[in-house]
């Protein structure tokens, strides 16, 4: 199911209900909010792991996707993401959510549980970026500029999905995600890179967390995550074998397996096949 939610200030948000729950029983959420110049298409191959047992809902954040474009002069802030998502799970009516969120929205996820805990019952963040890679937004933004989101996705895209990758889902990544995001969008968006940092939120977070990093990418390595995971209090670190700074992309089976039994774990009333 599609459908598109507005937000207060006009802006129109695109969102995918996936439910094949039971419907005469009350379904859990799960809401997966994706990163840096993608869409709610990246966490497709997650959902067969959580649509029999949650409603899926998979949202395109403003400026991405099919959700609308930003202007290039947009004063981008965590706050408006953030905000968007809290109206967006209010709207739904579903209670406390499952929350799962990849790079630059593992930041926006866990702002959201540190400042509305009533909204989330679990939280998870795969390869989360709580604190930008700062020197790279500069010479992003000249290429995006210079020669268009195809052009930066392909030079990018190896390091974020990895060795392994094989040409066809390289060229799907490139063509299908990163590829159709709106220039306007990225160019303000990265405006905001270099001061996003939510390590200060972490010990507001009170939800079961999992941490999920990938132990061969070379951008952080175990030690640097676990400076910050354990000021999270119920909090977790998991580490999926591999090269991709990208892990939720690169190996959503495992990286779905490892976040569908942390949820079962803490939700005992909720039955999940891994």
């Amino acid at each position: 199911m599609e459908k598109f939610f507005d937000c207060p200030d006009g802006c129109k948000l695109f969102y995918r209900i996936d439910d094949f729950t039971d419907p005469w029983k009350a379904a859990p959420t799960v809401l997966f909010v994706h990163g840096f110049a993608e869409s709610g298409v990246a966490w497709r191959a997650w959902v067969p792991y959580f649509a029999r047992h949650f409603r899926v809902i998979r949202v395109d954040l403003r400026g991405y996707g099919r959700s609308t474009p930003m202007p290039i002069d947009f004063n981008w802030t965590l706050n408006f993401p953030v905000d968007d998502l809290v109206a967006l799970i209010r709207h739904l009516n579903c209670g406390a959510v499952h929350l799962v969120g990849a790079k630059s929205g593992g930041a926006m996820v866990f702002k959201l549980a540190a400042d509305h805990p009533e909204l989330v019952q679990t939280l998870t963040g795969v390869t989360p970026a709580v604190r930008s890679a700062a020197q790279s937004a500069p010479a992003w933004a000249a290429q995006i500029s210079e020669q268009g989101m195809h052009a930066w996705a392909r030079d990018t895209m190896q390091g974020r999905l990895g060795s392994t990758v094989t040409q066809a889902e390289f060229d799907w990544w490139v063509n299908n995600v990163q590829g159709k995001t709106p220039v306007s969008t990225v160019l303000g968006y990265l405006r905001m890179v270099p001061v996003m940092d939510v390590r200060g939120e972490l010990e507001k977070i009170v939800c079961p967390t999992l941490v999920v990093m990938t132990a061969g990418a070379g951008r952080r390595s175990v030690a640097s995550y676990k400076k910050w995971q354990t000021r999270i209090k119920n909090s977790e670190l998991h580490v999926v074998e591999g090269d991709a700074w990208h892990a939720a992309g690169a190996y959503p089976d495992s990286c779905a397996q490892a976040t569908a039994a942390f949820i079962k774990r803490h939700s005992p009333t909720v039955y999940i096949s891994v």
